[in-house]
């Protein structure tokens, strides 16, 4: 029995070190894919495919111009960092606006001390950037989220809504959920929640 949870164990440390792989790659290739739709948009390479922009975006990537344009004004205001730091936690922008300073191409700097944003660091960056946070928050939202009672029925409307969708998930609304559900796992591991 011992040497089947071993095996188990080693199985799924396996598969969670090839997710955050995976994931630290998909934060860089985010950025850089971003920056290559933005040079297409600035230099118009768009219109031997398309007549507008929008249309290219609907046609040839399957995604938004709204979508795509919001991708583009992130990479402007925040640079590729904050692609980088999204695929190891779900981060608002609105978090991010509040802790850039403390975020670069090194890491998250907490107390003099740099988190690589690197997979394996995935729990400390989110520790890290929640630590950030608790000081940037206003108080009345600080006291709101002390409440278990105030999260857990955030987490149950969320889970709701979800079962009310009226549609299957599109390619980009799959990663961005599987990113919050992610990092949705992480801060229940780190609160001493088991998760099999």
């Amino acid at each position: 029995m011992k040497q089947t949870n071993e095996k188990h164990d080693s199985n799924l440390d396996r598969w969670l070190g090839r997710r955050d792989a995976f994931a630290l790659i998909a934060g860089r290739c985010s950025a850089a894919e971003v920056e290559s739709l933005r040079r297409i948009r600035d230099e118009k390479l768009y219109r031997g495919r398309a007549r507008t922009w929008e249309e290219f975006c609907s046609q040839h990537l399957g995604m938004s111009r709204r979508n795509v344009d919001r991708n583009l004004r992130y990479l402007e205001e925040f640079g590729p960092s904050y692609f980088h730091l999204s695929q190891l936690m779900h981060v608002t922008p609105e978090e991010y606006r509040a802790i850039a300073p403390q975020v670069g191409e090194d890491g998250v700097r907490l107390d003099g001390n740099v988190i690589a944003l690197l997979p394996e660091n995935s729990e400390k960056v989110a520790a890290a950037v929640g630590e950030l946070l608790k000081h940037h928050r206003p108080k009345a939202e600080r006291n709101e989220t002390d409440n278990f009672e105030v999260v857990f029925n955030r987490c149950q409307a969320a889970n709701e809504a979800l079962d009310r969708f009226p549609r299957k998930l599109a390619g980009e609304e799959i990663l961005l959920l599987h990113a919050v559900l992610a990092d949705l796992q992480a801060r229940a591991r780190h609160l001493g929640v088991p998760l099999h």
